[in-house]
């Protein structure tokens, strides 16, 4: 996990920390059939790209960040 987060700030992207890979993994990567073996692990991080990483994160962002109408302040919006 140190080596692709490694691997990610050297690309620029040094804001994705083990916690945001290891949420990728646990709730996407592995969300149906996570890896016996600890060596299907290590390959399964070592293989993800940051295309795969963006993608999840920018979905994650679309579904899980939406407030509820009883949360938003309609009236701030109609000003």
């Amino acid at each position: 996990m140190n080596h692709k987060l490694a691997e990610f700030r050297h690309q620029g992207y040094s804001e994705i920390t083990i916690e945001d890979l290891w949420d990728y993994c646990v709730n996407f990567l592995w969300k149906h059939n996570e890896p016996i073996r600890y060596y299907q692990k290590v390959n399964d991080i070592s293989s993800i790209s940051l295309n795969d990483y963006f993608n999840y994160a920018s979905l994650k962002a679309q579904v899980y960040n939406v407030s509820s109408l009883d949360e938003m302040e309609l009236d701030d919006l109609l000003k």
